[in-house]
């Protein structure tokens, strides 16, 4: 493989709406959840080694299990934020499920005022907000966040397509510390290559690139559409989301929840599939160590040995490329407290 220089964008803060009503939301959790974090340990068998890229899975709105989880691995300080001795990135999904995704948006922010580097991947949860009926209702698993964007003009689905169309949210992200690794919301298999005019198995740095310029192109397109229909008075999302739906890579309706579908919403492990995948049927890129969310680790048939709070690996049955899927569950634990179950974000 050739070396690349390529660079990969940071994100950049996501204006929410309502952002007052948020600050004080904010504020008030911030403060509880202090408290809260003093009766829980750190535990110095989970830190990570500095200079280490540190993986958030997807989040769904569960700000308290995201900073309980980020306290017990000591990447955080006493005022909840990020510590800059690590970069991070996040594999999308940060909305829906659980109340507090405006909260995880403004933390966010504020992380990235602090000029900690972060990367933002782009989700299905993230998609599903481009997806709705002729009165804008979302088609795809409606939330609280999605259905609430109607009356907030849209705001959250502007920033998203802003974002998308100026390369903050990306679609994949590569680097090769300890090993090369790609991190994508799903997995990456080779017919990807072949989809972007690339040989199977080619510099991943470059498919990378490809992507997030692709990527970026569509999201451009729909910024543009979406933005030219608001002045006209009326929005329609066929026509908005035709260059993401044209393209094999991002229509999100191509065999939804199956292998031969985008690699925002590839699944596999799904309870159908009542054997535990020991190796992928599906050929995936050799050398290459993906660390994906998605699909959560407890819709795996796993071994009943198996922790289902904690990442696992599955291994090519041809080649030697290798997917984490690590996807634990944050935002499925919610309760009204601040108790969750302990999961793990790092593969031991």
């Amino acid at each position: 493989m050739t070396t690349s220089t390529y660079n990969f964008q940071t994100a950049q803060e996501m204006p929410y709406a309502n952002i007052e009503k948020i600050k004080d939301k904010a504020t008030d959790l911030y403060k509880k959840l202090t408290e809260h974090l003093k009766q829980i340990k750190k535990d110095k068998t989970l830190f990570f080694t500095k200079g280490e890229t540190v993986c958030i899975p997807d989040l769904h709105g569960d700000f308290v299990h995201l900073i309980i989880t980020l306290h017990r691995y000591g990447v955080i300080d006493e005022k909840l934020n990020l510590k800059k001795d690590f970069e991070y990135v996040f594999l999308g999904d940060f909305y829906d499920r659980a109340p507090n995704s405006d909260v995880i948006d403004y933390w966010v922010n504020n992380q990235i005022k602090n000029k900690t580097k972060i990367h933002r991947l782009i989700g299905n949860h993230e998609m599903a907000f481009f997806e709705r009926d002729p009165n804008g209702y979302p088609v795809i698993f409606p939330s609280q966040d999605s259905i609430k964007d109607i009356t907030n003009d849209f705001t959250i689905t502007e920033n998203l397509f802003k974002n998308i169309s100026e390369g903050n949210i990306l679609a994949a992200y590569v680097n090769r510390i300890p090993a090369t690794t790609l991190y994508v919301h799903s997995y990456v298999i080779n017919d990807d290559y072949k989809e972007l005019g690339l040989e199977v198995n080619s510099d991943i740095f470059i498919f990378a690139q490809k992507l997030n310029e692709r990527f970026k192109v569509h999201g451009q397109y729909a910024y543009d559409v979406f933005l030219n229909q608001r002045k006209e008075g009326h929005f329609d999302w066929k026509v908005i989301m035709k260059s993401f739906n044209d393209d094999p890579l991002f229509n999100l309706y191509k065999k939804k929840n199956d292998i031969s579908t985008s690699f925002i919403w590839r699944r596999t492990g799904v309870p159908v599939l009542n054997v535990y995948p020991v190796e992928f049927d599906v050929d995936i890129p050799n050398d290459i160590y993906q660390i994906v969310g998605h699909t959560p680790v407890f819709s795996f048939a796993l071994p009943k040995s198996s922790e289902t709070t904690k990442p696992f690996v599955i291994k090519a049955k041809n080649g030697t490329g290798q997917v984490q899927f690590s996807d634990v569950g944050i935002g499925y634990h919610y309760k009204s407290d601040f108790e969750r179950p302990e999961v793990l974000i790092k593969l031991s």
